[in-house]
């Protein structure tokens, strides 16, 4: 799957990070697919210090260690972002390819931390409840302005209040039920 950008790969891709590869497939498959790619990237660029086949395998192990946790797809949009602007100055090796990733990595955070702001403040304004607290300061500001019914709320809730102070809570929230109940049928 080609993906363009790093929310895209966050969002729009199988949820099948190195670990799990790893886990499913055994470290020589994880290892293997990384080999692939990372052989497809020094093949792409034209540089007269490369990378030999333990150079290639050795990092390929760094990546499963370090950056365990993102995608398949997330490490070919790395790749491909640096195949379009990655600056090799005629060297290229492990180090600059984790570097890469370095890089990738701290953008993916910025994206992941918005996303997840956002993501908050969606279920923040979709969420019609009201905390506790709050809903105590509505009742005794509708009582305050007169409503009987807030007041009959408000003194219940300050009754039952008292009544869990007490050692005998059971007893206590039977007597505020007994009573509760009884002003409701009224």
């Amino acid at each position: 799957m080609q993906v363009n950008s790093i929310k895209d790969a966050i969002l729009n891709t199988p949820d099948l990070p190195l670990s799990i590869i790893r886990k499913e497939i055994t470290l020589a498959g994880a290892r293997a697919i990384l080999v692939i790619a990372i052989n497809e990237l020094v093949s792409f660029f034209n540089v007269g210090k490369t990378m030999n086949a333990t150079q290639v395998a050795l990092t390929a192990d760094l990546i499963i260690d370090k950056f365990y946790y993102l995608k398949l797809e997330e490490i070919k949009l790395c790749f491909r972002n640096a195949m379009t602007s990655g600056k090799v100055y005629d060297r290229l090796d492990g180090n600059i390819i984790l570097g890469w990733l370095m890089e990738y990595d701290a953008q993916r955070d910025e994206v992941a931390s918005s996303l997840s702001i956002n993501e908050a403040n969606e279920q923040k304004s979709d969420n019609n409840g009201i905390f506790y607290g709050e809903y105590i300061a509505h009742l005794v500001e509708t009582a305050n302005g007169g409503d009987e019914e807030a007041k009959k709320l408000l003194e219940s809730h300050y009754s039952f209040i008292e009544r869990m102070k007490v050692d005998d809570k059971e007893a206590a929230f039977n007597k505020w039920k007994e009573e509760y109940y009884g002003r409701n049928k009224k």
